[in-house]
């Protein structure tokens, strides 16, 4: 019987790799000031979905020999996802941190503006409250954290999905 092998380690470039993509498209949304609501930011989820899908039918065929269970397919999405999600983190870190630092400022204007339309009947006190709130989970930390946190859950509830298409069962060693 053959050994499987592990998906970590060929995750690991794969990650890399996918990583670097949503790096570039995170860039050109900012270079070319793309509004934060806008729906062309669902375009990484595009490019995480198929960076997902790329390295869960590449580890099946080169690391399996062409066949892969549902658990494994899931494991080499996972994997690739983690190590995207970690280097999306620390780029987030970097750029709110040192390449456009009046980003988190942009967040609270418009969180403000938010708060404003939203509940115009606000006392300056309780906008101030919820301001605070607000500039407390967006510093530079939080918002690497963040951007790590929700890009890893996207890659799991990709991968999820990715792995019911991506596996292949070998009917020759079932019993």
């Amino acid at each position: 019987m053959e050994e499987k092998k592990s998906a970590f380690g060929p995750s690991i470039v794969s990650g890399i790799y996918l990583g670097l993509g949503l790096i570039v498209f995170s860039l050109i949304t900012f270079l070319l000031d793309v509004d934060m609501e806008s729906p062309i930011k669902y375009i990484s989820y595009v490019i995480l979905a198929i960076g997902l899908f790329w390295a869960t039918i590449s580890f099946r065929d080169k690391h399996r020999g062409g066949f892969i269970n549902y658990g494994g397919a899931f494991g080499a999405g996972f994997f690739t996802g983690l190590f995207a999600s970690l280097l999306l983190g620390i780029f987030t870190y970097i750029y709110v941190q040192y390449i456009d630092t009046g980003f988190i400022q942009e967040i609270l204007l418009n969180a403000e503006e938010q708060i404003l339309e939203q509940n115009p009947n606000m006392s300056d006190e309780q906008i101030d409250q919820a301001l605070s709130i607000t500039e407390s989970m967006t510093s530079p930390i939080m918002m690497g954290i963040w951007g790590f946190v929700g890009n890893l859950v996207a890659s799991i509830l990709l991968s999820l999905i990715i792995a019911i298409f991506a596996k292949r069962e070998n009917k020759e060693i079932a019993l």
